[in-house]
C-alpha cells in the first residue's frame, strides 16, 4: 500500500518567495507545485487534487477574493492559506476567514509557513 504524499499549490507573484517556499515545503515532505499565473491555477486545480493551497495576497497581480471565488464556483476549493508580505489588519483577516481561508501567514517566514501547512494537513486527515 503506497502512502499518499501531500500536495500543495503555491500561487504568488514573487518568484523568490515561491522558490524559497517550494524548497522549504519539499524538504518538509510536501509535494509542491508553484505558479504565478491565475489561469494556470484554475487549470492545475482542475487536473490535480491539492491537499492545501497557499495564495499570495499581492494586489494588483493577485486577488485572493477573486481566486477563491473562481475556485469555489468550480467546486475545486482545497484548504487555503494566504501568504502576506506584511501583517494583515484585523478587519482584512476577518474578511479572509469569512471567505474560508484557514490562516494568514507571512511568506518571508518559510519555517512558519511549513508548520502551518503541516497543521492544515493534519487537521484535514482527521
Amino acid at each position: 500500500m503506497s502512502e499518499h504524499k501531500c500536495k500543495a499549490l503555491i500561487f504568488d507573484s514573487d518568484p523568490d518567495a515561491l522558490i524559497t517556499l517550494q524548497r522549504t515545503l519539499e524538504n518538509g515532505g510536501v509535494d509542491t507545485t508553484i505558479t504565478w499565473d491565475n489561469a494556470e491555477v484554475c487549470n492545475l486545480v482542475r487536473t490535480t487534487r491539492f491537499d492545501v493551497m497557499l495564495i499570495g495576497d499581492h494586489p494588483p497581480e493577485i486577488s485572493v477574493e477573486n481566486t477563491l471565488g473562481d475556485l469555489r464556483v468550480r467546486g475545486e476549493l482545497s484548504p487555503c492559506l494566504v501568504l502576506r508580505t506584511t501583517a494583515t489588519g484585523k478587519m482584512r483577516a476577518e474578511r479572509l476567514r469569512q471567505l474560508g481561508v484557514a490562516g494568514v501567514l507571512l511568506k518571508r517566514e518559510p519555517e512558519s509557513v511549513l508548520e502551518e501547512v503541516q497543521k492544515a494537513l493534519a487537521y484535514r486527515q482527521l
